[in-house]
């Protein structure tokens, strides 16, 4: 049949390819924070683009005091006193009449050149020991040491005093984003507490939509180091100067504007900054049931990504914003006109103070201008934002693309059909690049140059060796129920094949394919033969693998079990693994179903471990080698159940117990099969320890809290936390079901005596 259909003409493999290509691209974006090799190429292509355009800065809007080589040279190494930073913003506000005054450093300890002065005293009380009073030497060198004393101890007091004579100034600090405790290991609980109370009142007030703020994914704080209290002034603004990379490539694109701290919403030093630009107004953030909508300050609106982030548009490589040396500041080196009525961010571009940045355009690229070049982005709304539209117009593209490339090269012979795909790409690459550029704004590159790129190869090959052979393989009609292995010490000890059964301790393996029927409604009797052998073969290769034993074939249902005839302990943990690698093994198979145009098929699977009766069961003549029992009842029905739960592999409690170090699995209700009056415990069956996605069991965390208040019969509560679940998890289907149940609870409750317990009405 592919035979005949791919004679027909080339764009059924264009077909495949490209909704192939769209099916990858809209999973991807779908599944939010999960990796993806191809999305990093992406950004890839966007970095480089931004990398190739050089110094593209046209305003002069932001300067930069550079805590420098100069300075450090002039000032020794940072930090420096604070009387320095005292002199440096007197002659910003006086001198140069700068318009706002950011710092992208932290003060969050004293000077520690005030230590000195306990030198400065001992010198006081040695000159009053060496020389009575009254003497005009001893009242000349005691006016020396006052004006040291002076000096020295109030350099914090004077940097500070300094600070509170001015509106223009917002100071930064920054957040510790992991609970990771060794990052806060320096700082005692009462000196975290402080610093928490130092960042009181400059929190964003004015947020619309907050009903939504308990959903919505943003970086919270664990943990804030903020400036002294000394330098801490009702005048002065505060906010995070935290920028944080992409996690794929340690790639600083994005900027956090907001930050949730213990329930509380805190505004990024470029917020503030801006704030202060503006006149001091306001800033108020909208928020969906998506996330952040958009951050307003007064007239001005800036759109975020639904976690409150700013993609930057950078403006060239490091030093692209005019630096200006602290030291040069200090002695009027700069003209007045460099930094009147700007923007001046104080940060250090010295090597040696180590806050350089990998970012898009450099690999070594400061911190503080990171920040400039956000703000400049902000002002001149030029930043880079991708809407959902812009999404959608992608998956178009890929469409479009695909079935022009389909319909046209079939029909065109090898160098035409070259000329028509460059063409094809540079008209694309050249367009995104325009909206790139232009509107800030652009489509995939990746997903449409490979949608492109691949079906001009793949129709290339297929023109190239003509109409497929036909390679299909005729199946035995016997099957191999045992792995080699069994088989070997079934003939080592033939007694173990003895008419009869015994008691053993096994795991019991159900499966069976989801809505196989109507698939197989939909076949001829030889397509739905050769689907189903495939299928059979590939899973029971799987099973012998881990030297189980396949009972019998009903249908599409696979009947199995592990630890008999060949008695081995870690049974649970083998049928576990098994059930694993079908369903990885599945994935591979429909990807090849969906390319040969053939039905994909999901598969349900109940394990159950316990006692029951295993061995040959009939006549002399004809016998079968199975397992009968109440523990083989069970493990049929949780089979079924997963339907209930829209889940594909479930385990009860008794298979749960021997592998619970071994697997990872998430808890899913407390049942009653029918036929059955003790409840019994169910599991999900996720993967083995270690390589579930961080993610995911994150996720699963906030289903386990559900499930909690769920049976303590708080229904609001439970359905917050099985609603984020669905969030984090994109159609998590265990989380709608328990959703649906705390809806219909809600309306009608169990009352007092609920048990928690749920009863399965059909098996």
């Amino acid at each position: 049949m592919l035979k005949r259909i791919f004679a027909i003409s080339g764009f059924k493999i264009s077909l495949l390819i490209t909704l192939f290509i769209l099916g990858t691209y809209i999973w991807n974006y779908i599944n939010v924070g999960g990796y993806s090799f191809l999305e990093l190429i992406d950004k890839k292509v966007v970095d480089f683009i931004q990398r190739s355009r050089g110094d593209i800065l046209k305003t002069d809007h932001i300067a930069i005091a550079a805590i420098d080589t100069k300075s450090v040279d002039n000032y020794g190494r940072w930090p420096w006193g604070r009387n320095i930073m005292a002199d440096l913003l007197h002659e910003m506000e006086t001198y140069y009449k700068v318009k706002v005054v950011g710092y992208d450093v932290l003060f969050s300890e004293p000077d520690s050149n005030d230590i000195t002065s306990a030198n400065v005293i001992e010198q006081f009380y040695s000159q009053v020991r060496k020389q009575g009073p009254g003497t005009r030497d001893f009242q000349n060198k005691l006016k020396r040491i006052k004006s040291k004393l002076s000096e020295e101890v109030n350099n914090d007091a004077r940097f500070g005093a300094e600070l509170s004579k001015w509106n223009n100034i917002v100071l930064g600090y920054f957040f510790f984003l992991s609970s990771n405790i060794e990052q806060t290991a320096h700082l005692t609980e009462k000196e975290l507490a402080e610093f928490g109370k130092r960042i009181e009142n400059s929190e964003i007030t004015i947020i619309q939509g907050s009903d939504f703020l308990n959903y919505i994914p943003l970086y919270e704080g664990f943990a804030v180091e903020a400036n002294i209290p000394l330098l801490i002034s009702r005048k002065n603004l505060n906010g995070f100067f935290n920028v944080v990379p992409d996690w794929e490539d340690g790639t600083i694109r994005r900027v956090p504007l907001v930050i949730r701290y213990k329930d509380t919403y805190y505004p990024s030093l470029n917020l503030q900054i801006l704030r202060r630009y503006y006149g001091d107004q306001p800033i108020r953030m909208v928020v969906n049931q998506g996330g952040i909508e958009s951050v307003h300050i007064g007239k001005k609106t800036i759109h975020t990504a639904s976690d409150g982030t700013v993609m930057i548009n950078f403006k060239g490589p490091e030093f692209t914003f005019p630096h200006y040396s602290v030291y040069d500041i200090i002695n009027h080196k700069v003209p007045v006109e460099k930094l009147r009525d700007k923007i001046v961010l104080l940060g250090a571009t010295e090597v040696g103070v180590y806050d350089l940045r990998t970012t898009p355009v450099s690999t070594a690229f400061p911190g503080v201008e990171v920040h400039a070049n956000l703000l400049e982005n902000m002002i001149s709304e030029d930043y880079l934002f991708r809407s959902d539209f812009t999404y959608f117009l992608s998956a178009i593209f890929i469409l479009v693309f695909g079935f022009l490339v389909g319909i046209v090269l079939p029909r065109l012979s090898a160098a035409p059909g070259l000329i028509f795909a460059i063409l094809l790409l540079s008209g694309y690459i050249g367009g995104n690049l325009w909206f790139l550029n232009n509107e800030k704004t652009w489509t995939s590159f990746v997903y449409v140059i490979l949608v492109i790129v691949l079906n001009w190869f793949a129709i290339v090959i297929y023109k190239f060796f003509g109409e497929e052979k036909d390679k299909r393989f005729i199946k035995g009609a016997f099957q191999q129920y045992l792995s080699p292995k069994v088989i070997d010490r079934l003939v080592d000890d033939p007694s173990m094949l003895k008419l009869g059964g015994e008691k053993k301790e096994i795991t019991a393996f159900f499966s069976d394919v989801q809505g196989f029927s109507t698939i197989s409604e939909s076949l001829t009797p030889e397509e739905l033969v050769e689907l189903l052998n495939e299928y059979l073969t590939a899973m029971t290769d799987i099973v012998m693998k881990y030297e189980g034993t396949v009972d019998k074939f009903e249908g599409d249902a696979v009947i199995a079990f592990f630890g008999a005839p060949v008695s081995y302990e870690d049974h649970a943990l083998r049928a576990c693994l098994a059930s694993l690698e079908m369903q990885e093994k599945l994935i591979e198979m429909r990807e090849q179903w969906r390319e040969q145009g053939k039905h994909e098929l999901y598969v349900r699977i109940g394990l159950n471990t316990g006692n029951c009766v295993v061995g040959n069961m009939g006549s002399a003549y004809r016998m079968d080698y199975t397992m009968m029992g109440d523990t083989v009842n069970l493990a049929a029905r949780l089979e079924g159940v997963n339907k209930q739960y829209r889940t594909f592999c479930m385990i009860s409690e008794f298979t749960y117990k021997p592998i619970r170090k071994e697997i990872e699995v998430r808890e899913l209700d407390l049942i009653r099969v029918v036929g059955k009056n003790e409840p019994v415990r169910i599991y999900e069956v996720l993967g083995k320890k270690g390589e579930v996605e961080p993610e995911r069991l994150k996720a699963f965390k906030y289903f386990a809290k559900g499930l909690q208040l769920y049976r303590k019969q708080a229904w609001d509560e439970a359905r917050k936390y099985f609603a984020h679940t669905i969030k984090l998890l994109i159609r998590d289907g265990a989380s709608q079901v328990f959703l649906d149940r705390c809806n219909e609870f809600k309306k009608q409750p169990p009352g007092n005596d609920w048990d928690g317990v749920y009863q399965m009405m059909s098996k």
